[in-house]
C-alpha cells in the first residue's frame, strides 16, 4: 500500500494556489524570507511543509470568498454614491478579489504583509482593478460584509496614515458593536490612547496593540493579529492544527495497515492512498484508483 499524506498535502497546498492564479513558492524561496537562524530552521521538524503552509493560509486569509455577501453600509457611508457598484458585486457574489492590493500575489508575504487586516480584520479594496487613490474599508463577519469609511491610501512618508486609522474600529463600535462583542477586553478601560503615528511604529515593530474607543471600550486585535515574522496569527494557528492532523492520519493508517488493507480487498489489490482537502481544509484519505472515501476514526477500525 503506497501513502505519503505529507507530500500530497504539499501538493494538494500548490495546486490550490495555481487555481486561484497565484505564484507558488518553492521551498528555497521560503526559507530565505525565514529571518531565523539555520540552527533554528534545522531543528523544525517538516520545515519545508510548514513554511507553505503559512504561506498558503496567510494568502487565503488575505482573499475574499466568492460567496453572495449581506452588506451593511455605516452611516459614514450613507450618502456615497461611489460605493453602489461595489455593493452590487458583493451582493450578487461576484470575484472581487481583483480590487484587493497587488500584494496578494507576492511571494514574500512577511515582505508585503497586510497587517491592518491581520491586527484588526480589516479589508480594504480598491476602486478600479488598476488601483486607486481612495479606497473602501470593509469588515467580513460569516456572510455579512460591513462598509465602514472611503479612506485615501497611506503614504510612505507618513503625511497620510491610514492603515492605523482607530477611526475604522469605532465606526464598527457606533454601528454594529454586537459583531465585536468576542473581542472586548474591557469596558470601562483607563488605557492611555495611542495616535495613528505611534500605532504606525508600533506596527512596524511587529506589535500589536488593543484600541480603546470613545466610551472607554477597549478591544483586543479583531483580526487575532500578526507574529514577529508577520505572518497573522490564525495562519500560523491553521497550519500547526492542519499538519498536526495529517501526522495523525498519516501515523492512523500505518498502524492500521492491515486492517485497511484487508477492508479494501474486495475493491482493490493494491490500494494507493491519497490526502485530499475539502473546501474546510479538513484532510480526506481517498484510494485514489477506485475513489473509495475512507472513514478514519480514533479507536474504530478504518471503513
Amino acid at each position: 500500500m503506497n501513502f505519503n499524506f505529507l507530500s500530497d498535502l504539499a501538493d494538494e497546498l500548490q495546486r490550490r494556489l495555481k487555481e486561484a492564479g497565484l505564484l507558488v513558492p518553492t521551498y528555497e524561496q521560503l526559507r530565505t524570507q525565514d529571518k531565523r537562524s539555520e540552527q533554528i530552521k534545522s531543528q523544525i521538524e517538516y520545515y519545508n511543509l510548514s513554511n507553505l503552509l503559512v504561506h498558503y493560509f496567510t494568502v487565503y486569509s488575505r482573499r475574499i470568498p466568492i460567496i453572495q455577501w449581506n452588506v451593511h453600509v455605516s452611516s459614514k457611508l450613507a450618502e456615497r454614491n461611489e460605493i453602489s457598484n461595489i455593493v452590487q458585486k458583493l451582493e450578487s457574489g461576484e470575484d472581487v478579489n481583483g480590487l484587493l492590493s497587488n500584494k496578494v500575489k507576492k511571494l514574500n508575504q512577511a515582505k508585503h504583509a497586510d497587517l491592518l487586516r491581520s491586527e484588526w480584520g480589516i479589508y480594504h479594496l480598491h476602486f478600479k482593478e488598476n488601483r486607486s487613490e481612495d479606497l473602501l474599508f470593509v469588515y467580513f463577519n460569516e456572510d455579512n460584509a460591513y462598509l465602514l469609511d472611503i479612506l485615501k491610501h497611506e503614504k510612505p512618508d507618513g503625511s497620510v496614515v491610514t492603515w492605523t486609522n482607530t477611526d475604522l474600529i469605532q465606526i464598527i463600535h457606533d454601528n454594529w458593536p454586537h459583531i465585536i462583542e468576542s473581542s472586548i477586553f474591557k469596558t470601562d478601560s483607563d488605557a492611555p490612547v495611542l495616535t495613528a503615528e505611534q500605532r504606525r511604529t508600533l506596527r512596524k515593530k511587529t506589535t500589536n496593540t488593543n484600541v480603546v474607543v470613545s466610551d472607554g471600550t477597549e478591544y483586543m486585535p479583531l483580526g487575532g493579529g500578526f507574529s514577529s515574522s508577520k505572518h497573522p496569527v490564525s495562519a500560523v494557528i491553521q497550519s500547526d492544527f492542519l499538519l498536526h492532523r495529517v501526522k495523525q492520519l498519516q501515523a492512523s493508517v500505518r498502524d492500521n495497515y492491515s486492517v485497511i488493507e484487508k477492508a479494501l480487498a474486495e475493491h482493490t489489490t493494491t490500494p494507493n492512498l491519497k490526502l485530499k482537502l475539502d473546501d474546510n481544509f479538513q484532510p480526506l484519505v481517498v484510494e485514489s484508483e477506485k475513489g473509495i472515501l475512507l472513514n478514519l476514526q480514533e479507536n474504530e477500525e478504518p471503513t
